[in-house]
């Protein structure tokens, strides 16, 4: 990895919620609709092996921005909110730094206790976006983690029952999110320093673009395809080729969008003194194995290897095979900025990451389907094997080797095993932590519906 020029730069933090690096021509020769993103990796750092250390938003996040395990910092499925601890975003306020979000995710707002550490946020939540719906949002997730696993479960059917009741807005508010961050980069200041964290979700399901993307993807109007992980348990004759269709159509919307944001920061002089991160939180299961929609259940490849490219404008493009976990941008997002010294020991010989039980997400599983999805992960990967440890509800470990190059079952190897052995769990009970911390279940009315907008409960 080169070293970066002297200087400080400011910093434009770009999320792509759920992309893929196979739908990327940066990663992939065979993709034709990802014109922008490629013009980023012409002149960036392009890492081929960055991991996430968990494959869905939130706990991804809180993993970036801390530099901990999601067995470390706690924000997990079991414990849907960030309780708070040192971030990133803070060494670029220490350094005299704007930092602004803007971000349509839900799981990215004050309720979540994700967006504490910035000045400026903007997550277009409309009534919720005060302290009164925080702070009910806050205790509501509290009172929720107390229950136990029944009352949790049939509380999820119900809520989800509740939601189909209402018409939900399914837009994931990408106009907006670019025109915000337009108008952000127009109104800084000549000798202002900025970090700008962005999240674009047009990646992410429900899957809804623009009608001249659909058109150039061959999506038929008609097409029957899932748009929330649900829909797998109650669709019949799915037309998968259309979903991956149309999941191409949306990272091809995204692909412009990106090319705004860039257009925009060149449009206001920023482009020469701006370092672009473009990353994925997380990919996406597209139905490889007939089964597998989404993320919020899977650890294979395509959902734990992610997107990551750093273009900086005094560094020329370099591709970067060794593995980085995606929690080391916590060091080196601010090394690239040149507000902190180069971090030791970015790579690893060996990555992880895990989830703990979904209880956020199996509201609607049916019963006789519990035991496929109810599970508890663990994976490393290291020296090309790939070791997946898997415990069901009664506490019975499953463990999976693959070969990364080809994809073929092999054998666990011991040294593997004992590492994904020894990884820790996040298992807490309902009074760990503050107690005035953990937004979801009483909140707001918006904010439901934009959970139940990305597919959850």
């Amino acid at each position: 990895m080169e070293d970066a020029a002297t200087g400080q730069k400011n910093v434009v933090f770009l999320v792509l919620d759920s992309l893929r690096k196979d739908r990327l021509s940066v990663y992939n020769d065979g993709v034709d609709f990802t014109s922008h993103m490629q013009d980023l990796g012409d002149s960036a750092v392009v890492f081929e092996n960055a991991v996430t250390q968990a494959p869905w938003t939130l706990p991804s996040h809180a993993s970036m921005f801390t530099g901990e395990y999601p067995w470390e910092h706690g924000t997990t499925h079991d414990r849907s909110y960030f309780t708070g601890g040192d971030t990133f975003v803070t060494e670029f306020e220490t350094a005299g730094y704007s930092t602004a979000a803007i971000t349509p995710n839900v799981w990215i707002t004050p309720h979540k206790g994700m967006t504490e550490d910035f000045e400026y946020v903007e997550n277009f939540l409309g009534r919720a976006d005060n302290e009164v719906s925080v702070r009910l949002s806050k205790l509501g997730t509290k009172l929720y983690h107390a229950m136990g696993d029944t009352p949790r479960r049939v509380l999820g059917r119900q809520l989800d029952r509740f939601f189909r009741l209402f018409g939900v807005d399914d837009s994931t508010k990408s106009e907006e999110t670019v025109q915000a961050v337009e108008t952000y980069l127009g109104d800084r200041g000549d000798d202002e320093r900025f970090f700008l964290y962005v999240n674009l979700m047009e990646p992410h399901e429900p899957y809804h673009p623009p009608k001249s993307y659909a058109n150039r993807h061959g999506v038929a109007e008609d097409a029957n395809i899932p748009h929330r992980q649900k829909d797998m348990f109650t669709m019949d004759d799915i037309d998968y080729e259309d979903l991956r269709n149309v999941y191409d159509a949306s990272v091809d919307y995204t692909d412009d969008l990106v090319g705004r944001i860039v257009d925009a920061l060149a449009a206001n002089g920023l482009d020469d003194d701006t370092v672009v991160v473009v990353l994925s939180d997380h990919g996406q299961a597209l139905c490889e194995d007939g089964e597998q929609f989404g993320h919020q259940f899977t650890v294979t490849e395509p959902v734990v290897n992610t997107v990551l490219l750093v273009d900086h404008p005094d560094l020329g493009s370099e591709t970067e095979a060794r593995p980085i976990e995606l929690r080391k941008l916590n060091e080196l997002v601010p090394y690239y900025a040149g507000i902190a010294p180069r971090p030791e020991r970015v790579f690893s010989e060996t990555v992880k990451g895990g989830i703990e039980y979904p209880e956020n997400f199996t509201g609607y599983i049916p019963r006789d389907r519990w035991d496929e999805y109810y599970r508890k992960y663990r994976y490393v990967k290291r020296d090309g094997t790939k070791v997946v440890k898997s415990v069901d509800e009664d506490g019975e470990a499953r463990y999976d080797a693959y070969d990364l190059t080809t994809g073929a079952a092999v054998a666990v190897p011991d040294d593997l095993r004992n590492a994904v052995d020894g990884l820790a769990s996040a298992d807490r009970s309902p009074e760990d932590g503050d107690p005035d911390v953990g937004p979801d279940d009483e909140m707001d009315d918006e904010i439901k519906q934009r959970l139940e907008e990305l597919g959850y409960r």
